[in-house]
């Protein structure tokens, strides 16, 4: 049970007051109360009322008294008896003396609204009952005794009414003082002896029993912050005092950690009847959460400058109207604008005449819906330029929900566009190249949907277009070659192994014609298969040449003259070829050297990216130090994970694509060159080669055996990239299980040379032996780098030099190369 300070609240009281809690046990009384009933104060506390005051049970008094307090219990309403006679016992055990009472019975409740206590209020009308009594016994039952009755018991009944309504505004009074939103407490005397203070006031300074206690008793930690000189001196001067936003320190918890508060506060002197001050009244708020709330606020528009002018993006916002209210330093560069003129900017004139819609439109329907927008437009910039600005904007709300604006990032966007506008010029450049050439040229998505075919296929088809799409392709077969080619289509898809087949399309004219389909991946810098991209040959003619010379062959029934028809035919079909390989190489070198333009220009964007991406980054980790709530999931992984993810993969793409572009064009460019015929020193040339790679076997624990060889007249630079590449494969494709041996060796053949570069690596699938040899193809794990085009370039000059390759091999046992060689190169072909 709370100690209630009884005595302190209603000791200066003339009547009698006693407190019960609702067990109807004495808590508490004052000296009045005492004196009425005779008793002392430890013969009442913590009896209950009916033993302390016994009374028989049955008796109308008794049960009128109890009647009343279950009353004010069960309705929690004050209730009043106007009269009721009440024994009181007297001292030492004499017996009982006749009282009559008028008692009023009120609730009491804590701070939550619960009820307690009840207390009564009693006056003592024994005297006006015995003369009421007296006057009925009188002989004179009318005249003077019935006026004198009458009169008494008028005026007893108006005191009583007084007392009644004197106690309801009391109450009424002390409700509303206990009620009021704010603090208040009444001091007494210059020792400012607490006389009242309501729940605010308690649950300010974090005490209960302050009632009649001085304000240095009370509050001593309030006498070191001058509040104690404050009080006295409103008490001497009789001024009042008015405190805004005043510090206190106080102790909410005995010994507990001193609490900063702010008050706003008056010190409102009392003046007595006669002029002078007899207390201090105290009213105020707490205002402490406003405080703290302004210091957060001007704190959070602190930090929002530092991170807003230090951003490597332009931030903006506007008022109601539109007007610009705060531009950040990239902002005001951008336009050329002071801090000091930002309120008198007009930023409508910078908008490039075309794009006033497409900026307006979106502002003006954002901030009469209050929602958020996107759009791109061009601005002029201070040096006149206009440049493409990306705007994002959001709707600025006020604490009560008050429109206030818009706030926005602009973000320089010019050379990603004009980047996309230069790979859109690119790609329409490829498709018109793509679309120049007789080879029929397709692509199809990671899953081998194909979505692009050049207009060669088009027109040697003649289909509609799009009517091939998708997996309709396989309908162009020959029945007896769909299984197979989907077969084969399949296995590539999931394996990512390149497309190699011979079958039978529909020529336009309906008839079957052979062709040879070839198909390679493009891949991420993570692997993954982007884009399948493939070409149709016909070889129609040339399989039909060789069908006829197979079958005369066959027959060994060869004229001389069928033999020179056949060997033209032949011929003819070796020089179509020959034209198209060369038509083939004048592609490769316009398209890669078309590609690396734009290239060039991703590369320089990407390096401009990662720049910008630093800054951001820098940004970000500000932004996450100064108030990591401003930072969104989406931001944080956009930032973190998404960014450096995609720059990653476009850095990685382009070198990949720079380094096949590259390889394209050295192809081409050997293609083209005119041979140059040498004596060559083959051991010497060989010792050069195992020099160049003695850092790659010194790695992998292997060594190079150049065994004797003969020597020839040949293209030395010719010579030197087709051993190279030969010993560099060997090296590469090394078992690491046991140590590497390679071993060239050769042997002279009279007008031919043959040479060897043997070696116990990984070996190569018998079914591989041609496959590896082709543009793009490699064989077995793909674990080391390269972009197929080696073999292929090797197999090139070997026959340009007149001469042949070939491949034995065992898996996990090792492969041998052989080259066949004339002695001495002739001159009469050049690249075309």
């Amino acid at each position: 049970m709370k100690t209630i300070n009884f005595e302190a609240l209603f000791s200066a009281s003339p009547n009698p007051y006693v407190l019960v809690d609702l067990s109807l046990n004495i808590v508490g009384m004052n000296d009045a109360y005492l004196e009425v009933t005779m008793r002392q104060r430890e013969d009442l506390i913590g009896r209950n009322m009916f033993d302390a005051f016994p009374s028989d049970p049955d008796s109308p008094s008794h049960r009128q008294l109890r009647n009343s307090f279950e009353k004010v219990i069960h309705e929690k309403v004050a209730d009043h008896l106007p009269l009721i006679e009440y024994a009181i016992p007297l001292p030492n055990g004499q017996g009982f003396e006749e009282r009559f009472w008028s008692a009023s019975h009120t609730p009491l409740f804590n701070h939550e609204g619960v009820m307690t206590f009840i207390l009564q209020h009693t006056v003592d009308v024994t005297e006006l009952q015995r003369l009421r009594v007296l006057a009925k016994s009188s002989a004179l039952s009318s005249g003077p005794s019935t006026l004198i009755e009458t009169d008494m018991f008028r005026r007893a009944q108006a005191v009583q009414e007084a007392n009644q309504v004197l106690t309801e505004e009391r109450q009424h009074l002390r409700g509303l003082f206990e009620q009021a939103p704010g603090f208040m407490a009444a001091l007494s005397g210059p020792e400012h002896v607490f006389t009242m203070a309501n729940a605010a006031y308690l649950r300010l300074v974090g005490r209960e029993n302050i009632v009649g206690k001085a304000v240095r008793e009370a509050l001593p930690e309030v006498v070191e912050q001058g509040f104690l000189a404050l009080l006295d001196r409103v008490y001497t001067s009789g001024q009042p005092f008015v405190g805004r936003s005043i510090r206190i320190v106080l102790e909410q918890t005995p010994g507990g950690a001193p609490e900063e508060r702010f008050l706003d506060f008056v010190y409102q002197p009392i003046f007595g009847p006669d002029g002078s001050v007899s207390g201090i009244f105290v009213q105020g708020h707490d205002v402490t959460e406003q405080k703290r709330n302004e210091e957060a606020l001007r704190e959070s528009e602190q930090r929002f400058r530092l991170v807003a002018e230090s951003a490597p993006v332009m931030l903006w916002m506007g008022d109601q109207t539109g007007k610009c209210v705060y531009l950040n330093r990239p902002q005001r560069e951008f336009w050329g604008v002071s801090e000091a003129d930002i309120q008198g900017f007009d930023w409508g004139p910078t908008v490039h005449p075309e794009d006033h819609e497409a900026l307006f439109g979106p502002l003006m329907r954002a901030m009469q819906t209050h929602t958020a927008f996107t759009t791109e437009a061009r601005f002029r910039r201070a040096d006149g330029e206009y440049r493409i600005v990306r705007t994002d904007a959001q709707p600025r709300f006020g604490s009560g929900g008050e429109f206030l604006g818009m706030i926005g990032v602009n973000v320089d966007i010019t050379e990603p566009r004009l980047a996309e506008k230069a790979l859109q010029e690119s790609e329409e450049r490829f498709r018109v190249i793509a679309n120049s050439i007789d080879q029929m040229i397709w692509a199809t998505q990671p899953d081998g949907f194909h979505d692009y075919y050049n207009q060669r296929w088009y027109e040697y088809t003649r289909v509609p277009e799009g009517t091939t799409d998708g997996e309709e392709w396989n309908g162009m077969f020959h029945p007896d070659d769909r299984d197979r080619a989907w077969s084969v289509w399949r296995h590539c898809l999931e394996t990512g192994e390149p497309y190699h087949i011979e079958y039978r399309l529909r020529h336009r004219s309906g008839e079957y014609r052979w062709v040879l389909g070839r198909a390679q991946p493009l891949r991420d810098g993570k692997g993954r298969i982007i884009r399948w991209y493939g070409s149709c040959t016909d070889i129609h003619d040339l399989k039909q040449a060789q069908d006829e010379l197979r079958e005369s062959r066959e027959q060994a029934i060869r004229s001389e003259e069928e033999t020179r028809r056949l060997a033209s035919i032949l011929a003819e079909r070796v020089a179509e070829l020959d034209e198209a390989n060369e038509e083939i190489q004048r592609f490769a070198y316009i398209v890669s050297h078309d590609l690396r333009a734009p290239l060039v220009n991703v590369m320089g964007f990407t390096s401009e990216l990662e720049g910008a991406q630093a800054e951001v980054e820098r940004f970000y980790r500000k932004v996450l130090q100064a108030d990591p709530q401003l930072v969104t999931p989406d931001s944080r992984a956009a930032i973190e994970t998404d960014l450096p993810e995609a720059i990653g993969f476009i850095r990685s793409s382009t070198v990949k694509m720079d380094k096949l572009i590259g390889a394209i064009l050295k192809l081409s460019r050997e293609g083209r060159r005119v041979l140059m015929a040498e004596p060559l020193s083959m051991r010497q040339l060989l010792e050069t080669q195992r020099h160049s790679v003695a850092h790659q076997l010194q790695e992998r624990g292997a060594e190079l055996v150049v065994e004797p060889v003969p020597d020839l007249t040949s293209d030395r630079l010719a010579i030197e990239q087709v051993f190279g590449n030969l010993i560099d494969n060997a090296v590469k494709y090394l078992n690491p299980g046991r140590p590497g041996r390679i071993t060239v060796r050769g042997q002279d053949l009279g007008a031919l040379v043959r040479y060897e570069i043997e070696d116990n690596g990984r070996g190569i699938d018998p079914k591989d032996f041609e496959r590896i040899f082709d543009l793009f193809r490699r064989s077995g794990v793909q674990d080391q780098q390269g972009e197929g085009i080696g073999l292929a370039h090797v197999r090139a000059l070997v026959r340009r030099l007149g001469g042949t390759i070939t491949v034995a091999s065992r898996v996990g046992e090792g492969s041998t190369f052989t080259v066949i060689l004339p002695k001495y190169v002739s001159m009469s072909s050049e690249a075309a």
